[in-house]
């Protein structure tokens, strides 16, 4: 009898060195793809808890074991079930199933095991969330529109700000362009729905996607990689980690990202395909950990962006629109909108589903670069301090032949320069037997730019776009009380100030004469002056936490969220001042369940939430004005759920899927907006998403491992027209892709070989069009279609 309870001791210590050593990734309870107990090694490099912990977002942590403790540690993992992961998501280190948040967690190692190198396919892993790179009313081809549970925002305007924030190791992104990232040294990428407004930095109205970088440490590793697939693509990337000195420690990383395009353009330069891409990213990181108390990391990145243009192509014109600019054309051609002949005329022969036919110069050139310091001091046991300096700069050009003919009826360009400079403070702290967690901060943020647009329509010539300056201010506190050891309270407030500042210059250069339109070159659209836009709001959020059982969790939560203000930028008719919109907020309510069990074989997270929309910031397209324009288009309501599921069968097998509804509707709407009604769809949102996949791992023994995967992503239909009107031609069906691959680990799992198919079925759906009532024309972007790759790597 006490032989065998020394045999089980010693077993279960066995087992608890190889779990705390063990090559294994800890990923995120709540992230419906997040999960891979089938994964066969590190994607970068290894990243510690306590590195995981001085990182103010969610991140999954993996530890890293001596090279001959992988195979057996990771046999282990398949044999006993998931593996416990620890997250930031509320400034502290947390167990997963007991952060009464709902969020989504995707390691960078989980999208290398999936053949992934851009952010926005997070949209493919987590429920009730669009993210789209979209050519919104201009010629960019990086430009992210993010939404989650309804609420987003399509247009890089500077006039507007996205409902959705995202932040880059810690610091808020204010723009669009440039936030499709390319994933070169990621660690991981979070995902939190419903307002998020007490403790990040802005513009959290409908969530946060948080991307977090490796961080620098003591362990000399590195990583390569190459894909090669279809239509030329090259990625390659590398990665190395190493110690300079004692406390010193430094990581580099490079990523080039090649593609041929996909839609044709015969009259380009060159006769270059639109849609490809051509990216040079450069990353760094340096670590200062001179004492224990005191930890401090420097970043900078710089990526250059080439690409012939956003893929798009017209698909035919609406025989309603009698009054466009396409219309006129064809009347002064001598035929009518849908009957014309002429050599002059707009007709099919410009209409295709492959082909952009436009002759003005399309291309989208962007530069950015940032740098960042986060300094983290431990005052003492109880108390951290915390401050993220930041600043970051975007020059961009780029232009589009948007009617997609040689006809010269709506081409714009864009020359665009954004800088933003932002500081954040934070005291971290537990007191009172450490009942009582709490985070305060203050924050501010400092964006400044200009968005210059030579514009020419078929009737007229104009200078648009101007000078943009916004400055926000923010104080934050936010506490959780344990009550009991089951039942936890947690409330917080933030105080935000938004002002916005608009310098437009906007003049017209030209029009085609009387008897249409006459107007001297040199007139001024609106004075030439500074116009301003304020706005401040007490956003509060107050959540109860019980822990039911060991396994169990269930949880509310009442939020509010908030979003300034701002200019309408791209005018044509003559003005005293740029029409301006009001701030928009939300009201939430969220219940929740986590379960972690089965001896910790099962992890489910389901939440079920009802929005309150008020004063809905819209970019609408319609018959009032030449150029699309910006109102609160009213009020809508938005109930909804999410179900997320991680199950390790056994036996190498694991599946894992997700669920979600975003019932988004209209309860009110004013009368000034044309064409849309309670029943429209709103702009890029399914109201089903879903989620299923499985793998498997086969144990080679000395040959290594072999895991082929299958994953499959459902949407429901939706509006693609990203100036809001529906139109059925731009309503997207709902579609079904699937993401086929097999990786091949090494025994030592130093190299990696994969295959892949993505979109296996060869689905062509839309993921963006444009309409606007004076021009005409339907404009629409079609997903590449079927893609195959080879992939090669291997790391220290």
């Amino acid at each position: 009898m006490r032989m065998n309870q020394v045999r089980m001791q010693a077993k279960r210590g066995v087992q608890s060195r190889i779990m705390a050593f063990g090559n294994l990734t800890l990923w995120s309870g709540c992230s419906a793809l997040a999960l891979s107990l089938v994964m066969d090694s590190t994607a970068f490099a290894a990243t510690s808890t306590e590195q995981a912990k001085k990182t103010n977002e969610a991140r999954s942590v993996t530890k890293q074991a001596p090279s001959k403790s992988k195979g057996r540690s990771r046999k282990l993992s398949h044999s006993t079930g998931l593996e416990e992961v620890t997250v930031n998501a509320r400034r502290r280190s947390e167990r997963i199933e007991r952060t009464p948040i709902s969020m989504t967690t995707m390691s960078g190692k989980q999208f290398t095991e999936r053949g992934i190198t851009s952010v926005d396919k997070i949209q493919n892993f987590a429920p009730n969330i669009s993210f789209g790179n979209v050519a919104s009313n201009s010629g960019v081809a990086n430009a992210a529109a993010v939404f989650i549970r309804g609420i987003g925002q399509t247009d890089f305007s500077f006039g507007v700000d996205p409902g959705v924030g995202m932040y880059v190791d810690g610091v808020y992104v204010g723009s669009p362009v440039g936030a499709v990232l390319n994933m070169v040294d990621i660690s991981n990428v979070s995902v939190l729905r419903g307002p998020q407004g007490t403790l990040f930095g802005r513009n959290t109205i409908g969530g946060a996607v948080s991307v977090s970088s490796l961080t620098p440490n003591e362990r000399l590793s590195g990583m390569a990689d190459v894909k090669y697939g279809t239509a030329n693509r090259i990625n390659a990337r590398a990665f190395i980690n190493t110690p300079i000195a004692k406390n010193l420690y430094a990581n580099f990383s490079v990523g080039s990202f090649m593609q041929d395009g996909y839609v044709h353009a015969p009259y380009q330069k060159n006769q270059r395909e639109l849609g490809n891409q051509d990216t040079r990213v450069f990353k760094g990181a340096l670590r200062w950990h001179p004492v224990e108390k005191l930890d401090i990391v420097l970043r900078g990145d710089w990526t250059r962006d080439r690409s012939n243009g956003a893929p798009f192509v017209t698909t035919g014109v609406n025989p309603s629109s009698t009054g466009s600019m396409i219309a006129l054309n064809n009347s002064l051609a001598g035929g009518t909108l849908t009957n014309c002949t002429a050599a002059s005329c707009y007709n099919s022969r410009y209409y295709s589903k492959n082909t952009n036919y436009g002759t003005g110069n399309t291309f989208s050139n962007l530069t950015s670069w940032s740098t960042s310091a986060t300094i983290d001091y431990k005052l003492s046991d109880y108390l951290d301090f915390k401050s993220i300096t930041a600043y970051r700069k975007s020059l961009g050009k780029f232009a589009q032949d948007r009617d997609a003919s040689p006809i010269g009826i709506n081409y714009v360009y864009d020359d665009y320069v954004g800088k933003q400079f932002s500081e954040e403070f934070q005291v971290n702290g537990k007191a009172l037997k450490n009942r009582l967690h709490y985070s305060a901060g203050f924050y501010y943020f400092n964006q400044s730019g200009a968005d210059v647009n030579p514009t020419q329509f078929y009737i007229l010539h104009l200078n648009s776009g101007g000078f943009f300056k916004d400055i926000n201010y923010a104080g934050y506190a936010q506490a959780t009380y344990a009550v009991t050891k089951k039942l936890h309270v947690t409330a917080g407030v933030r105080y935000t100030e938004d002002n916005k500042t608009f310098s437009p210059d906007q003049y017209y250069t030209w029009t085609i004469g009387a008897p249409i339109i006459s107007i001297p070159p040199g007139t001024r659209i609106v004075p030439y002056k500074n116009y301003h836009n304020n706005n401040a709001r007490w956003t509060p959020m107050v959540n109860v936490s019980y822990q039911i059982n060991e396994e169990l969790m269930a949880y509310a939560t009442f939020s509010q969220g908030f979003k300034g203000g701002g200019f309408t930028q791209r005018l044509t008719n003559i003005t005293n001042a740029p029409p301006s919109f009001r701030p928009e907020t939300v009201t939430s309510f969220e219940g929740g369940l986590k379960f972690y069990g089965l001896n910790h074989k099962l992890r489910v997270s389901a939440s079920g939430f009802y929005t309150f929309y008020d004063d809905v910031q819209l970019l609408v397209a319609d018959e009032t004005n030449i150029g699309p324009y910006y109102t609160n288009a009213g009020t809508a309501h938005i109930p909804g759920f999410e179900l997320e599921a991680q199950y390790a069968i056994g036996n190498g097998w694991s599946i894992y899927g997700s669920l979600g509804m975003t019932d988004a509707h209209y309860t009110k709407l004013r009368a000034s907006v044309q064409g849309l009604s309670l029943d429209s769809r709103f702009v890029l949102v399914s109201k089903w998403t879903a989620n299923l996949g499985m793998a498997k791992r086969i144990d080679l023994g000395e040959y290594g491992s072999l895991t082929p995967r299958v994953d499959a992503t459902y949407r429901s239909k939706y509006n693609a027209n990203l100036n809001a009107i529906m139109y059925p031609t731009l309503i997207q069906p709902k579609y079904i892709t699937v993401a086929l691959s097999a990786r091949w680990m090494s025994a030592n799992e130093r190299y990696n070989f994969m295959v892949g198919l993505d979109n296996a079925t060869n689905e062509k759906f839309m993921a963006w069009g444009s309409y606007s009532g004076s021009f005409g024309n339907y404009q629409k972007s079609f997903d590449r279609g079927r893609q195959w790759y080879f992939q090669g790597g291997v790391s220290f």
